[in-house]
């Protein structure tokens, strides 16, 4: 973008006389991040990227904006200031307030009565977000469909072979409101509290699937945060306090490791940086139990 606070001006969401500042901000891979800040103004402004075409997170710029808007005022995320979707070959812009604080490092009881109150959200009627498979047979289909995009890689052919067998799983009583990408990154733990923040990849489904991501140990290395202590799992687990969801767990994490595999397969084979490879290799690495 241009230059985002004339952008913001001729919105009408900022003084034209007042004068503000522009700081970017870190921990976007994708995305330009920035934090506006002036009188009576301290907000974060997303300016969206395309990212890549086949992922296991894309960029959903319509459903991020959606979500914030869901979740105003639940203390799950930073409240919603403005969206403007893509026009005219301008990019979506999305503003909400600035949360003070750092990415998460430790608590794992907070990060739980967080993800409860996520998870507590009557998500009838959200048909506005994408719907999660939580099929044996669909969310593997989803790690084959990143495999199949790099036929070869052999540590595809090696993870393609982990393939669990399909079967019936458990299913959760009604769709719940997801992150889908619930890692230490996207926490932020201040004195205001925790919330959970870059909703760009939102969807519908079991809350098995962001349980599995905050536990993931590859996930885990892909926001450079050292994998979860078996005991702070367990903690963790016994705070969320839901024997549903914890007696599902075991049952689908096979499926969603597998998946979350292929993608790490997809991601050493694709990126170009040879330091995004690498940690993609120790997250893969980690998520196997290897080395």
């Amino acid at each position: 973008m241009h230059n985002l606070l004339d952008f913001l001006r001729e919105r009408g969401l900022l003084d034209k006389t007042a004068v503000f500042t522009t700081t970017p901000l870190k921990g976007g891979y994708w995305n330009a991040v920035y934090r506006v800040q002036g009188e009576g103004v301290d907000w974060v402004a997303k300016v969206f990227r395309a990212g890549w075409e086949l992922t296991l997170y894309p960029i959903l710029p319509d459903a991020e904006a959606a979500a914030l808007k869901v979740l105003q005022g639940t203390a799950v995320a930073p409240d919603p200031i403005a969206y403007f979707p893509a026009a005219n070959g301008q990019p979506p812009v999305l503003i909400y307030e600035f949360w003070p604080g750092r990415m998460w490092q430790s608590g794992v009881a907070a990060v739980a009565g967080v993800l409860r109150r996520l998870h507590g959200l009557d998500a009838s009627g959200l048909t506005q977000f994408r719907r999660q498979p939580t099929s044996a047979e669909g969310i593997l289909a989803q790690g084959d469909d990143l495999l199949v995009a790099i036929p070869e890689s052999q540590l595809g052919q090696q993870v393609r072979q982990l393939r669990p067998p399909i079967r019936p799983l458990p299913q959760a009583k009604r769709p719940f409101l997801l992150h889908t990408d619930f890692g230490p990154g996207n926490l932020i733990d201040g004195p205001r509290g925790l919330r959970i923040i870059d909703w760009q990849c939102p969807g519908l489904g079991d809350p098995t699937e962001d349980v599995w991501s905050f536990l993931s140990p590859g996930l885990n290395i892909l926001f450079h945060h050292e994998p979860l202590t078996d005991a702070d799992k367990a903690d963790f687990l016994q705070a969320y306090g839901d024997e549903g969801v914890n007696g599902r767990l075991p049952l689908l994490a096979p499926y969603y490791t597998y998946r979350f595999a292929a993608y790490c397969c997809l991601r050493i084979a694709n990126a170009p940086e040879p330091e995004v490879r690498a940690v993609y290799r120790r997250a893969l690495m980690a998520e196997l139990g290897i080395g």
